[in-house]
């Protein structure tokens, strides 16, 4: 029913009754029960063709009749539609180094599943998704015919034209690597996304967030193994005229810093990722030799940490991590002046002491109208990329 739209010449009835059914599913889809009157009033469409339309989206399995509702008069009570969450589903993939975090959403956007996929060759990947998206659709109970989208996040600069990822810091991946056309020839009419993941986490606490509110401009900085940004303008991810919006990473803060692999100095990437601070506690002190199985860069991340929180260790060289990080933002700030700026990523780990830290510094150089920019730990419950692949997904189809 929600496939192909787009290939439909604009004017014809047929584009018309996709869009007015477009409507009724997204008013039903925001609705706890809504009736057919209702929605004729909303829309300004006439009973017969709400009831018309709303007999199609229940027969397609994508909205029910849920008892009556209530009304101030004595008449006779509407009967409710609602969404069914398993109507239909979309899937979220969430690229790494080392794998893929594979999320399954139903239609009122709540994951259903979630795994991660190791992947020992990245020239696989296009085949291996095929094969874990056909998994997760049998094993929650959908068929084939269910799946309405796709979105892929990943850390790098994408081609979105070409559906490309053209370079990445992170991922052991080149531009030959073409497993969108590996994926879109298996699934040929439906909506496939690929696109930065600090984009898709930034759409998240937009969308879920509930330290954003309703601001519609705000800007995400997600603190991993590199530094990204994902910015919402009005609503809406802005991803910039070549989608190489948000590289914050790649702001220089210190020109005369140690040399960045995009071939810049002193980038913010270099300075305060979680690598650049490992980096610069094990060249100051030397790792903390009660601790010698701590092997890979998580587990000692969680050490440092822990131990910053609990016991205050490391603090010089966090502080200075989040001064690069406060100039960084600063930066940003005068830029696009932001209703609010969320931090992400693992940097959340380090908690409230690091976010003060920040805002201490921010305090200090930002321009009058911009030092007061509220900046915030995200506090988002589970994966801010394939929730917000989910949620992009569900409202450029609906």
């Amino acid at each position: 029913m929600f496939d192909g739209a787009d290939k439909i010449s604009k004017g014809s009835q047929q584009l018309i009754k996709e869009t007015n059914i477009r409507r009724i599913f997204k008013l039903v889809s925001i609705s706890d029960g809504i009736s057919r009157a209702e929605i004729a009033n909303r829309t300004g469409l006439s009973p017969t063709t709400v009831s018309t339309l709303a007999e199609e989206l229940i027969f397609a399995g994508f909205i029910f009749e849920d008892g009556t509702g209530d009304i101030p008069t004595s008449g006779r009570k509407p009967i409710m539609l609602k969404v069914k969450p398993k109507g239909g589903c979309i899937i979220a993939a969430d690229l790494q180094d080392n794998g893929y975090n594979l999320g399954l959403f139903d239609l009122n956007c709540c994951s259903i599943s979630e795994n991660f996929i190791v992947l020992p060759e990245y020239d696989n990947l296009g085949i291996s998704m095929l094969e874990e998206i056909s998994k997760a659709i049998k094993k929650n109970g959908f068929q084939k015919v269910q799946l309405l989208g796709i979105c892929i996040g990943a850390p790098g600069i994408i081609d979105r034209k070409n559906n490309k990822i053209i370079s990445s810091t992170i991922l052991p991946i080149d531009i030959k690597n073409d497993f969108y056309s590996v994926i879109q020839e298996s699934y040929p009419g439906i909506r496939l996304e690929l696109i930065n993941e600090s984009s898709l986490s930034a759409y998240a606490e937009k969308e879920f967030g509930k330290i954003t509110g309703n601001i519609d401009n705000l800007i995400y900085v997600d603190i991993h193994t590199g530094i990204g940004a994902g910015i919402i303008i009005n609503g809406r991810m802005y991803e910039g005229s070549g989608s190489l919006a948000g590289e914050i990473g790649h702001i220089s803060v210190d020109i005369n810093g140690p040399h960045c692999k995009c071939g810049s100095r002193g980038c913010l990437e270099t300075l305060a990722s979680i690598p650049a601070l490992i980096a610069d506690i094990e060249h100051d002190t030397g790792f903390p030799p009660e601790f010698p199985n701590a092997g890979s860069l998580d587990e000692r991340f969680r050490i440092i940490a822990e131990e910053y929180i609990d016991n205050g260790e490391f603090s010089d060289e966090i502080q200075r991590m989040a001064k690069y990080i406060a100039y960084g933002i600063n930066n940003a700030v005068n830029l696009l002046n932001p209703g609010v700026v969320v931090i992400g990523g693992k940097a959340t780990e380090l908690g409230e002491k690091f976010l003060w830290e920040v805002q201490k510094n921010m305090k200090t150089i930002g321009l009058d109208g911009n030092k007061d920019t509220p900046i915030r730990l995200s506090g988002f419950k589970g994966n801010p990329v394939t929730a917000g692949g989910a949620r992009h997904i569900f409202n450029i189809i609906f």
